[in-house]
């Protein structure tokens, strides 16, 4: 295989947001996102039991804090206007 010279600008990352992706679509998306792993992970906590169902449960408020934030942040960016 090949390689390539090393180039300080190339980013490590397999994955990378558009360049052009708006900060609402961007808010929108991990709200989803995290809104997902949320469902996921009190699933999973419901599967198990002793510690390891705290330990999940633990980590779905994690997720559910950040969804929060996230929220907040995409309000901030793009209030709604009630009239």
């Amino acid at each position: 295989m090949k390689s390539l010279p090393p180039d300080n600008n190339i980013s490590t990352s397999i994955f990378r947001a558009r360049p052009d992706l708006s900060t609402e679509d961007a808010l929108v998306n991990a709200s989803e996102l995290l809104a997902a792993a949320l469902v996921t992970a009190n699933e999973q906590a419901f599967a198990l039991s002793g510690s390891q169902r705290l330990q999940t449960f633990g980590l779905a408020q994690l997720i559910e804090n950040a969804g929060l934030l996230v929220n907040v942040a995409l309000e901030r960016s793009s209030p709604i206007d009630i009239c």
